[in-house]
C-alpha cells in the first residue's frame, strides 16, 4: 500500500534537535494551522519532551473513529522542510503534537499547504511542489 510519506528536515525552535525524518501527509489531520504529529521518541531527540517548553499544554483531540484523545500541544515550536534528492522545499514553522502511542510523524492539511505539497495520485503515492505541476512527478519516500 503506497500514500505520500516524505522526508523531512526538523529543527528544533524551542529545544536543542535537529533531525530528518519520513512523515505521512494526512489530508483527514484537519487543523487551523501547520501542525506536525510526532512520536514521544523524536520529540525527545527535538528536547522537546519529556520536559516540555514554556506554552506546551494537553488537548483533545478527536480521532477519525469519534473517539478522543489527550495530546502534548507544543505552539510554534519546530522549522520544517521537505527534502528531495533535488531540492529543499520551503521551510515553515509550526506547532508540534506528541502522541506518546504513535508509530509514525503525520503531517496535517495546513502543513503540507505551507510546504507547498500538490497531491497528484494519493493511493500510488505520487506528488509534487506546487511550483512543480504539470512538470514533475514526485514518488513518496
Amino acid at each position: 500500500m503506497l500514500t505520500i510519506r516524505l522526508k523531512l528536515r526538523l529543527k528544533s525552535l524551542l529545544g536543542s534537535g535537529e533531525l530528518n525524518i519520513i512523515a505521512l501527509v494526512n489530508s483527514g489531520y484537519e487543523t487551523a494551522k501547520p501542525e506536525l504529529l510526532l512520536p514521544a521518541k523524536v520529540a525527545e531527540e527535538l528536547g522537546l519532551y519529556p520536559k516540555m517548553p514554556r506554552g506546551a499544554e494537553v488537548k483533545e483531540y478527536i480521532l477519525a473513529d469519534g473517539s478522543r484523545t489527550k495530546l502534548v500541544k507544543i505552539p510554534d515550536a519546530i522549522e520544517v522542510a521537505v527534502i528531495t534528492e533535488d531540492r529543499i522545499g520551503p521551510t515553515t514553522k509550526c506547532d508540534v503534537v506528541i502522541a506518546e502511542k504513535a508509530e509514525g510523524a503525520l503531517i496535517s492539511d495546513k502543513l503540507a499547504d505551507a510546504l507547498n505539497i500538490a497531491a497528484i495520485a494519493i493511493g500510488e503515492g505520487l506528488w509534487c511542489f506546487r511550483d512543480e505541476l504539470g512538470s514533475k512527478i514526485r514518488k513518496s519516500a
